[in-house]
């Protein structure tokens, strides 16, 4: 009798352990869910393992049938994202087409055998979080794996030229990267496109290389629209700039766009104070600043996303909330709060999903189609790049103030992101 009823306990263990098996299996493959389904699951065999009772083996079969049925509508929930409502203004319908463009040229066709692609950032911050889910959610659609990384040494050129490297002499099908400088990985890049390797640059472009195309917004354009917005809300003065690095084209592109739209104006960019990517760094610039210029300080255009905290928590400590004025690159959370708070007046927001979103589908696109034909699919997305002629697929800019803050986040909601 014992055995039978040790043989009965034992099947039951080896069904919940089945059933958790393929609940697993169903979860989708987008990141922040995958997260929810595993911290259920996981006291649950735990539990399973401690007591292998009956009672606890029916309790297992009744946690896993409900996380089940919640990845199921996890998943309802991810397919109703592409229905997002077409008439809210900051949802780039254009680019929504421009995937399915590429989707219709493929379809029924795989990538090469082996393929693996490889998405760089230029820094591990909460900026990247959309690209990230754009990458995962691309990668899943399309059954090819997609590495995400970025540097994270103290010295982030060094370390981003170094995977690089990496990333080519291992052999990836696609490489997409934001360059910390545009100049330095020249070689590396065209060493890479000679041996057969896709390369794109996205958020900040290696100008002049041999890359085939920059995914991203212009950023010239984005810093005249940053320009305007101070103009429109503070009118005069003089304005500080806090930016990471000095040698990226994104920041020398917006900067530049700055000045030309102040140029004749009362307003002036005074200065910009580099930070390399340091919060901290950039929280004590902006002190300084407060500092340094006083009553003639009428604001802070900050050209990085993790810029604009910085700036409004030094705004908030000086006791200078609605005084000295925050145009602010980005809409990360913490940018969202303080533009509640009336400390930022206007967000200058990137289309950062798309970052990694689009750049899985060109990749894939590129590595079955040819670089010149999926080229030739884009055109109509694409702008000229200067001299180098239409190579850009402008992402386009959002400019974001606090009454339409509101359409902005449930634009973002609408494709299952918190900021970008």
């Amino acid at each position: 009798m014992k055995t039978k009823k040790s043989v009965k306990k034992f099947m039951l263990l080896a069904t919940a352990v089945f059933v958790l098996f393929l609940a697993g299996c169903t979860t989708t493959a987008e990141p922040e869910r995958i997260v929810e389904t595993v911290e259920v699951q996981v006291p649950v065999v735990e539990t399973v393992v401690e007591t292998v009772v009956e009672t606890v083996v029916e309790t297992v079969v009744e946690t896993v049938v409900e996380t089940v049925v919640e990845t199921v509508e996890v998943e309802a929930e991810s397919e109703e994202m592409s229905d997002a409502p077409e008439d809210n203004p900051y949802r780039p319908n254009e680019l929504f087409e421009a995937v399915e463009v590429l989707k219709e040229a493929t379809a029924g066709q795989s990538a090469p055998a082996g393929a693996k692609f490889a998405f760089l950032a230029n820094n591990l911050s909460p900026f990247w979080t959309a690209a990230q889910i754009g990458v995962a959610r691309s990668s899943s659609e399309l059954g090819v794996p997609i590495a995400f990384q970025a540097p994270t040494a103290s010295d982030l050129l060094s370390q981003q030229l170094s995977m690089l490297e990496t990333f080519v002499n291992d052999g990836y099908t696609g490489i997409v990267f934001s360059a910390i400088d545009r100049e330095a990985p020249a070689s590396i890049i065209e060493r890479a496109v000679d041996q057969g390797t896709i390369v794109l640059n996205m958020d900040s472009d290696a100008t002049g290389s041999d890359r085939a195309m920059y995914i991203g917004m212009s950023d010239y354009d984005a810093g005249r629209a940053a320009a305007e917005a101070a103009l429109e809300i503070i009118g005069s003065g003089k304005v500080v700039g806090l930016v990471g690095f000095a040698t990226a084209q994104n920041a020398q592109d917006r900067i530049a766009g700055v000045n030309d739209v102040f140029e004749g104006t009362d307003m002036e960019l005074v200065e910009v104070m580099l930070d390399d990517i340091k919060p901290e760094v950039a929280l004590s610039n902006a002190q300084t600043a407060i500092q340094k210029y006083g009553d003639e300080l009428a604001g802070f255009i900050t050209f990085y996303s993790y810029d604009g905290p910085a700036a409004c928590q030094a705004i908030k400590q000086a006791g200078l909330v609605g005084e000295v004025k925050l145009i602010a690159f980005d809409a990360e959370p913490e940018t969202q709060v303080c533009m509640e708070e009336g400390v930022v007046q206007a967000m200058i927001g990137q289309r950062v999903y798309f970052y990694g979103y689009l750049s899985g589908y060109v990749m894939h696109a590129m590595s079955i189609l040819g670089v010149e034909e999926t080229m030739a699919l884009l055109d109509p997305y694409l702008d000229e790049l200067g001299d180098e002629g239409k190579i850009r697929l402008n992402t386009g800019v959002d400019v974001i103030k606090a009454e339409s803050l509101d359409q902005y986040k449930a634009y973002l909601d609408s494709i299952g992101i918190a900021s970008q």
